[in-house]
């Protein structure tokens, strides 16, 4: 199986924001949960029982994700954090009193990059950090990468950008 892995148990807010094309892909089951309310708070799984499919579709649809994940372009599964980033993060958790958090980078509905502290990393997440402010460390998903793999967190103007390859 592919190291990048959409399962039934994930929002199909997250989905959508994680493998864009997996909005064509349901659209062909029928399914147009991306575009409803509902469908950034329930999981595929209950999206699609909804519509009246079994287990075996709900498997297929899955597979058919994942296996347009295994055919698009591969990015890079690293992300650079400069300098002037890694400084002004460490910063914001001495003042947050998180200093022994780590940062995760996520991706919204929109496709826009977040930076969330919380305690550990999730199982399959990758570590990054700046040589010359070790101390501060980011961790992004396997499928985070997926997206946004080769980019640069970068802190100008006060405000962070991620600037993508190409």
């Amino acid at each position: 199986m592919n190291a990048l892995c959409i399962t039934k148990d994930m929002t199909v807010r997250e989905i959508i924001t994680l493998v864009p094309v997996a909005a064509d892909i349901m659209i062909e089951y029928g399914l147009h949960c991306f575009s409803c309310s509902i469908g950034g708070v329930e999981t595929l799984a209950e999206g699609c029982r909804m519509h009246g499919f079994d287990e075996d579709t709900i498997s297929a649809l899955i597979d058919d994700i994942n296996d347009a994940i295994g055919k698009a372009p591969k990015r890079p599964q690293t992300l650079t954090l400069t300098k002037d980033a890694a400084l002004a993060i460490g910063a914001i958790a001495k003042e947050q009193g998180r200093e022994e958090e780590i940062l995760v980078v996520t991706l919204d509905e929109r496709g826009g990059f977040c930076l969330e502290f919380q305690d550990t990393p999730l199982h399959g997440d990758v570590e990054f950090s700046c040589s010359e402010v070790p101390h501060v460390r980011i961790y992004a998903s396997v499928l985070t990468l997926g997206r946004i793999g080769g980019a640069t967190i970068d802190l100008r103007d006060g405000v962070f950008k991620l600037d993508l390859l190409s």
